[in-house]
């Protein structure tokens, strides 16, 4: 076989892979400001979890009844996640990340508001970066399954 044509076979295969394992992801909504603003593109990776287990801080892309949705990771599975005013607790310690939110009218939904909640098996605890955004994520739904993560947010800044 030509040289020429074995290059262009790995070529082809390698995008083919790459448009399974990537996907470009256009971000409508305020829900991350300021991290990732409205009007954004970012990339969601699907690779990550053959590589390293989700952490805290993470963005990821999930899906929820049917509709995609943008969140941090805050809580893994098996912590025990409280959100009080102004602050975070994880283990009854207080998270501290670089995350500017915003807690105006934060005090939305039910799970994790004021009482512990322990996150389950298989899942994780996703929080928008704009707490006053009060449909999208674990405050309202409870943790997400792993299984529902479409892949780690790759910002494009």
């Amino acid at each position: 076989m030509n040289k020429n044509i074995i290059i262009l076979l790995i070529i082809a295969a390698l995008i083919c892979a790459a448009r399974g394992l990537i996907w470009p992801y256009y971000i409508s909504g305020n829900c991350m400001d300021p991290a990732v603003k409205d009007g954004s593109y970012v990339f969601l990776s699907r690779i990550v979890p053959y590589l390293r287990a989700y952490k805290i801080n993470d963005i990821v892309g999930f899906e929820y009844e049917g509709k995609p949705w943008i969140a941090r990771i805050v809580a893994l599975e098996n912590e025990i996640i409280q959100v009080t005013a102004g602050a975070i607790r994880i283990n009854g310690e207080i998270l501290h990340d670089l995350v500017q939110r915003n807690w105006s009218e934060w005090k939305y939904g039910t799970y994790g508001i004021d009482e512990p909640l322990r996150v389950p098996s298989g899942h994780v605890y996703v929080l928008s970066d704009d707490l006053s955004a009060h449909h999208d994520d674990s405050r309202v739904f409870g943790p997400i399954s792993k299984k529902t993560i479409l892949g780690l947010v790759w910002l494009l800044s």
